[in-house]
């Protein structure tokens, strides 16, 4: 589940290159380096497609749906507490992100599934 920039932008919240914050990728290269990661899932929801954003549990059905699984068949991440919070209510496992590999770690123990590193 991912909340992009077109939303931030809707939202009135400058993009990174607009505010003064550096960046480390051109436009081209950050495009193509996010179309690379998520080519690693299965399943990408998008709220600007979906028009629902995190927290709405909405966007949690809609993931669990699209992936064909119950909620206690899911693992959410997120590094925002409060984006946790309905996923665990409707029985997602969750993790708070906050480093990589606390992550990592945290996802192999609550999945079985190994991850190099």
């Amino acid at each position: 589940i991912t909340n992009n920039m077109k939303n931030a932008q809707a939202a009135g919240q400058a993009p990174a290159k607009d505010s003064g914050t550096p960046i480390a990728a051109s436009g081209t290269e950050r495009t193509a380096h996010v179309a690379e990661v998520m080519a690693q899932f299965d399943v990408v929801v998008e709220s600007s497609v979906e028009g629902v954003r995190k927290p709405n549990p909405a966007i949690y059905r809609i993931a669990c749906d699209r992936l064909g699984v119950t909620p206690d068949h899911a693992v959410f991440l997120d590094d925002l507490g409060v984006n946790l919070k309905p996923a665990r209510a409707m029985g997602m496992i969750t993790i708070k992100v906050v480093t990589e590999y606390q992550a990592l770690e945290e996802l192999a123990e609550a999945t079985g599934l190994t991850f190099p590193g």
